[in-house]
């Protein structure tokens, strides 16, 4: 990714460098000119006009390094602040493109690290680290040209001892800082995680009262966090002070030999001074190579976890249009695993288009994820799964969740208006039909009653509305698609079972020609299905219509009869 972006940076870069070079050039003038003016100054007569040149000089210098440090910066800086936003745009289309395996092994909290942390860092690497290295580099080759200009060899070659030290402490303390980083950034993205966790459960954990053992391990996943940044601040601290201690030690050296040769009179006062200003500029360079490697090492650790994430699978969208207008849909000896453990066992069966088709069993039977399949959110094998004698495989996502909506069974709200939760997607669309799905499922006159009707927001997850209601108006999402083939997972768990026939009733009567779905486990809302599949640990045991089931005695017959036998005793 940073090599893509520097392709189309890489000119803002160019002059951004040319011009921080340039600066670091200007800048060693001026000791040099200091120094001149020492030696005029100490030799009379002193001509006032060539120190007021040296000024007006200085002044000028000064000048241009303010104006060349606000190009560089706008022009590195604000590329890193460009790569921030492209970073995080690639993320998002890789989440979007992330097959739903991908999210159930993925935590919330660890995503929303790498938006943050990790994002930080690597622009960190593309701005600070990118101008300190070529800021270390270049003003160290003036300074010890400089200084080759003033002064004797001999001292040139003292400012030279601290280097050896420097790039094997780097060394050292690079690949550690490395390390530690990326231990870092786990551990935050195992308190995001927690947090996020906590957050969106705060129902559940008051209702249970069991805040403060939540609290316990919110505690001991900020105190892994705080030991591993301790540990590597420590290793910050020490190498820091460490670069600075070896700078200072050479300008003691450069003083105390430097000084002796004024007094012999080998060196004059005049480049001794220069020189000490040129030694004062190189301890810059000696503390930017450890700040550096500080930003590099951590830009590095968090690049790796990006790049990382970027070259997992993705989604496969490529294919074919959906084939057609609906006409079949058939699934042939289907086996299918969640983590080695299989929940779908060598399962067939066979709708027609039109067809009111019911899929019941008991919780964990396997119902949801064949829903899951037959909307392409899991990667099932070749020659299992056909609509209209096509296998699934060779048609694209987007295509097929066109023409074929699964209404899942949790009802994710969007903190926005009820219009805009129903016309999920659609920047334009006329209220009309809004309201008309929003009647097909009952839940039109539960919107009335609010005083801002559709422009209610519904908050975060749905939070204002109750459960049939976050269930109706996910329903009323549903039916404003329009799809050809609509499956319900258990959209109206919530909703008692006398309005739950009734809906379905409703959306039998408005869309005729569409072929319905519905997997429940309320058997009251389904007896008029044209098929019904009895799921039982991922095999389907039974099928046929209400009569034809209950005839048979088996599975079905009982789920049915446990069900009259629990609304009896409700009544």
């Amino acid at each position: 990714m940073i090599i893509e972006f520097f392709k189309s940076r890489w000119k803002h870069y160019l002059i951004g460098v040319l011009f921080l070079v340039l600066i670091d050039y200007l800048q060693i003038l001026v000791p040099k000119y200091i120094g001149n003016v020492v030696n005029l100054v100490i030799k009379p007569p002193v001509d006032l006009s060539v120190i007021f040149k040296y000024v007006i000089l200085i002044v000028f210098i000064a000048g241009g390094v303010v104006i060349g440090r606000f190009i560089w910066r706008m022009l590195i800086v604000g590329s890193a602040r460009k790569f921030q936003v492209y970073i995080q745009q690639k993320l998002f289309e890789k989440f979007l493109k992330s097959p739903i395996a991908f999210f159930d092994s993925t935590s919330v909290g660890n995503l929303m690290a790498y938006y943050t942390n990790d994002v930080q860092a690597v622009s960190q690497m593309l701005s600070q680290g990118i101008i300190m290295t070529v800021d270390a580099i270049a003003m160290t080759a003036f300074v010890f040209g400089g200084m080759l200009m003033v002064v004797d060899i001999r001292l040139v070659l003292i400012s030279l001892i601290p280097l050896p030290f420097v790039a094997l402490s780097s060394w050292y303390f690079g690949g550690k800082i490395h390390q530690r980083f990326k231990m870092v950034q786990n551990d935050f993205s195992f308190i995001s995680e927690r947090a996020q966790e906590s957050f969106s459960n705060i129902k559940t954990i008051k209702s249970y009262g069991v805040e403060n053992e939540f609290n316990r391990l919110f505690k001991e996943t900020c105190d892994k966090f705080a030991r591993d940044n301790f540990i590597l601040l420590r290793i910050s601290a020490v190498y820091g002070p460490l670069i600075s201690f070896l700078a200072a030690l050479t300008m003691a050296i450069a003083i105390f030999l430097g000084g002796q040769m004024v007094i012999s009179g080998s060196v004059n006062l005049g480049d001794f001074i220069a020189f000490i200003s040129y030694l004062g500029m190189l301890t810059w360079p000696f503390v930017a190579i450890g700040q550096v490697i500080n930003v590099v090492q951590m830009g590095r650790a968090s690049h790796e976890r990006i790049d990382a994430l970027m070259n997992t699978p993705e989604r496969d969208d490529g294919g074919m249009d959906f084939p057609g207008r609906f006409q079949t849909l058939e699934i042939k000896d289907l086996d299918f695993s969640y983590n080695e453990k299989k929940v779908i066992k060598n399962l067939s069966l066979k709708i027609q288009a039109g067809q009111k088709v019911a899929i019941i069993g008991k919780i964990g039977s396997g119902k949801s994820t064949i829903a899951k399949l037959m909307t392409k959110l899991y990667t099932v094998e070749d020659g299992k799964i056909f609509y209209n004698g096509v296998d699934i495989n060779r048609i694209s996502a987007k295509s097929l969740r066109d023409n074929v909506l699964l209404v899942p069974q949790e009802s994710f709200l969007f903190s926005t208006k009820i219009s805009q939760n129903i016309a999920f997607g659609l920047k334009e669309f006329s209220d009309d039909e809004v309201e008309g799905a929003s009647k097909v499922a009952h839940f039109h006159e539960e919107v009335v009653k609010f005083e801002e009707k559709y422009d209610t927001l519904v908050g975060e997850r749905g939070v204002t509305l109750s459960g049939g209601q976050r269930q109706r108006l996910s329903l009323s999402r549903g039916i404003f698609k329009d799809a050809q083939v609509i499956i319900l997972d258990d959209v109206l768990s919530a909703v008692d079972s006398q309005t739950a026939t009734l809906i379905l009733q409703d959306i039998e009567k408005e869309f005729k020609d569409m072929t319905k779905i519905v997997i429940t486990h309320n058997i009251a809302s389904i007896k008029n299905s044209d098929i019904i599949f009895v799921i039982d640990d991922g095999r389907i045991v039974e099928s046929g219509d209400h009569d034809e089931l209950m005839k048979l005695n088996g599975l079905y017959h009982r789920l049915f009869m446990i069900q009259q036998i629990e609304r009896e005793i409700e009544k």
